[in-house]
């Protein structure tokens, strides 16, 4: 199936603090299929001036990073997190609280939607599902890793012998699976019970079975990038968690 690595929009970016109004017509990407259940938009970091494009509370934030790149991502993710994503729930604004373990969730009206962000090389993705949990990966494939010794930390026995079989391929598309996954769970890489249990394969789509999350998973950007996208309604979250 095709990707829609080429399928463009553009989204105005418009804020009043007081003292500024800046208003930016920001090029996004769309990378959902037809009939995925999950919006997916992508933006370059490098897309805008985000200081420009941003309320006063988003911009001071950037001021942790003194990495241009870095900063660069950081003012995407904020973009995406404080005008695309109300935007696209009809909000004004969107307020977040914490989940269970320490995940960033949208509450107030907009707490029945899931919401998460990504970032690696030149782009940083949201996505966006209405009554799941949602947790997204973007990883990019031509950096150097020691996939053999991650491979041991990090992925189950039927795992690592895929990453044996595979190599470097399938290493980066179960470790965007694996994150993706963590990442809808809310509990992250230091949660042992979780690491060791799941039973991810290089498919573009499955059922995870420790979990019961939907993966999707596949190459975008002329497969310099691996991108996954987990699933996980309220009850399988809490049950995997606690198992």
């Amino acid at each position: 199936m095709a990707t829609n690595d080429n399928s463009f929009s553009t989204a105005a970016g418009l804020w009043q603090d007081g003292r500024v109004q800046q208003k930016a017509d920001i090029r996004t990407e769309d990378w959902a299929r037809p009939g995925e259940p999950f919006r997916l938009t992508a933006v370059r970091a490098d897309a805008a001036d985000w200081a420009a494009c941003l309320p006063a509370e988003a911009r001071s934030r950037l001021e942790r990073h003194a990495d241009d790149q870095a900063r660069a991502r950081a003012g995407a993710s904020e973009w995406l997190k404080t005008c695309w994503l109300p935007r696209e729930l009809g909000m004004e604004r969107v307020a977040f609280g914490l989940g269970a373990n320490g995940k960033p969730l949208p509450g107030g009206e907009a707490s029945g939607w899931g919401f998460n962000l990504s970032h690696a090389g030149d782009w940083v993705v949201a996505g966006l599902v209405r009554g799941a949990g949602i947790g997204v990966d973007l990883e990019t494939t031509a950096r150097r890793t020691d996939i053999g010794g991650l491979s041991k930390r990090v992925f189950s026995d039927s795992e690592q012998a895929q990453v044996r079989e595979g190599g470097r391929e399938a290493f980066f598309t179960l470790w965007s699976q694996k994150e993706a996954l963590l990442k809808a769970l809310g509990c992250g890489w230091a949660d042992g019970r979780i690491q060791r249990r799941t039973a991810l394969v290089t498919d573009g789509f499955q059922v995870e079975p420790a979990t019961g999350a939907r993966v999707w998973s596949r190459r975008v950007k002329g497969g310099e990038y691996a991108l996954a996208v987990a699933l996980l309604d309220q009850s399988e979250n809490t049950s995997a968690v606690n198992t």
